[in-house]
């Protein structure tokens, strides 16, 4: 368990790929059940509170509440982006047309498929995302450019990143459902950093993906 900060109100920990945030009707393991578990190892309150989730797919940074006061103060500053950053690593298919810019899109939901779709123009069901990107470095691989890409995501969408470069002709590495034909154990998205401000106190953790996996080792 990779806990990389702990105290009375909240907890950073880093989701594995292939992990799902919390309980699901799969019946494996989950983040959750796992952080249970090892803070009964350490003799400490076991509770839990789910504050954001990462796919199932995507690893990297997250941050549970321990008691019901800290759950509503945190989930207000994230509901209200107040403060609460979020920031992933990316690799995609192709290059950006510019090296730092904004994707602002609405997105539609088929829960059908559970998958997201970028549509023209405001529609039912159709929710505003926006995120900021910066190209990080290009590698060319077999006749084909890849882009390290990083991002900070200003809403939480459903696949945000996943459809709004998809939807450019920039489908995130190995990730078969929005349009890539590379293959890889787990496609390239990893949530790195989140920075908050909590109690007066400025708050940062990161971690990296794993730069031996595919496709990071290009990048490395």
């Amino acid at each position: 368990m990779d806990v990389l900060f702990l105290n009375k109100d909240f907890l950073a920990c880093v989701k594995p790929q292939g992990l799902p945030s919390q309980p699901d009707t799969s019946g494996d393991y989950d983040m959750t059940s796992l952080l249970k578990q090892y803070l009964k190892a350490r003799g400490e309150n076991e509770d839990i509170f789910v504050l954001h989730r990462l796919d199932r797919a995507t690893g990297g940074v997250m941050i549970y509440a321990r008691n019901q006061k800290s759950a509503a103060e945190l989930s207000r500053l994230i509901a209200e982006k107040d403060g609460f950053e979020k920031h992933y690593l990316t690799v995609v298919s192709g290059v950006p047309s510019e090296k730092c810019g904004n994707m602002t899109d609405y997105l539609y939901k088929d829960s059908a498929q559970k998958k997201s779709f970028v549509v023209k123009s405001e529609r039912r069901g159709a929710k505003l995302a926006s995120l900021d990107y910066e190209l990080r470095s290009t590698a060319e691989i077999d006749g084909k450019t890849l882009s390290l890409v990083a991002i900070k995501l200003n809403t939480g969408r459903f696949h945000q990143i996943r459809a709004q470069f998809s939807s450019r002709g920039m489908s995130v590495f190995g990730d078969g459902k929005y349009g890539s034909r590379e293959k890889a154990p787990h496609f390239a998205l990893w949530a790195n950093k989140i920075a908050f401000t909590y109690k007066g106190k400025k708050y940062e953790f990161e971690k990296a993906p794993d730069m031996d996996a595919l496709p990071w080792n290009y990048f490395r």
